[in-house]
């Protein structure tokens, strides 16, 4: 049996939470409502602690998984050696052997960190994908794209596992670039929402922008394991200009003016500078289909970010307590 042991016991009861839930995962982007309806009523929400063996290579593959938090490795172990073929984050989709009649899982998957993933039973979808054909080519197609990236990670680990350098196709080099200009995005987010916690006299305040802060090092150190992957050489803090972000410019004058709704205007500046940047990168066609869930989900993080910053500003023309943090 698999080695997962969720904290979380029984379906969710909610099912228009869940929907919601399903509708903000990249992987199922684009699916109707009542498709993803049809999805809720066989989901369920779980949680991993660090280290947890989460599917255990040659084992019946029961679950499919969508990772919504944290991050979790995809690793091959054959007593004598242990291979990492892969890290993912949020957005992204791994047990994708489970919709397949009797098939064993293929690697072992653990979590890296605490991480919450939604959890399809097998035998479930497998009904409901029979009641629904669309659903289930649909299904299909999106499951083929990452089985695919799963094969194509396990071959470059193993060539540099035996010696041999895989050659970086032209595609890869460019999407290793937008990659590294995203990190570079996400340390200035991180640098410009620690600045703006150091400057605000609302503790309240004060935590959820460093909340923000290590959300943005968490994108990074996403961005980071996938140029990794590429054979790439990733940005780090070290080669990033100490300057700002260009939209985080304008928190400089709203520090020196001290004004809290300035600074998290400036903020919301920043967030509207780093989403053109993301949209900018998922329309080059230069991404690469395995990372283009992990990047859509950081956009949607970024997204729901510029909206609380909204409301934050909102807020603070009232008066009145801050919004809770999404």
């Amino acid at each position: 049996m698999e080695h997962e042991q969720p904290t979380d016991g029984g379906y969710d009861p909610n099912k228009s939470e869940m929907t919601l839930a399903l509708q903000g995962h990249a992987f199922l982007s684009g699916l109707s409502a009542a498709q993803l309806t049809t999805l809720a009523t066989i989901s369920q929400s779980v949680h991993f602690r660090e280290q947890q063996l989460i599917l255990a290579a040659q084992q019946p593959s029961v679950y499919f998984y969508l990772l919504q938090a944290g991050s979790v490795s995809i690793e091959l172990n054959k007593g004598h050696f242990a291979v990492r073929i892969l890290y993912l984050g949020p957005g992204d989709a791994f047990g994708w052997s489970a919709m397949l009649e009797n098939q064993n899982t293929l690697f072992d998957v653990r979590a890296r960190e605490s991480c919450t993933a939604l959890r399809l039973d097998n035998e479930r979808l497998s009904a409901a994908l029979l009641e629904d054909p669309v659903l289930a080519a649909e299904l299909l197609r999106r499951t083929l794209r990452l089985a695919a990236g799963r094969m194509l990670a396990t071959e470059t680990r193993l060539a540099e596992f035996c010696g041999v350098r895989v050659r970086k196709t032209q595609p890869e080099k460019a999407c290793i670039h937008l990659l590294n200009k995203l990190t570079e995005v996400c340390l200035n987010g991180e640098l410009g929402y620690r600045t703006a916690a150091q400057h605000v006299h609302s503790s309240t305040l004060r935590i959820l922008l460093t909340d923000r802060a290590l959300r943005r090092g968490q994108f990074a150190e996403e961005l980071r394991a996938q140029v990794e992957d590429f054979g790439g050489i990733p940005r780090d803090a070290g080669t990033v200009a100490a300057s700002l972000h260009r939209g985080w410019i304008a928190l400089k004058s709203a520090i020196l003016g001290g004004d809290v709704r300035a600074i998290v205007g400036a903020c919301e500046t920043g967030e509207d500078a780093a989403r053109a940047s993301y949209i900018a990168a998922l329309n080059s066609g230069d991404m690469a289909d395995k990372t283009r869930t992990m990047v859509q989900a950081q956009l949607q993080a970024i997204e729901q970010s510029r909206e609380w910053l909204r409301e934050i500003g909102q807020e603070l023309i009232s008066s009145v307590q801050f919004p809770r943090s999404h």
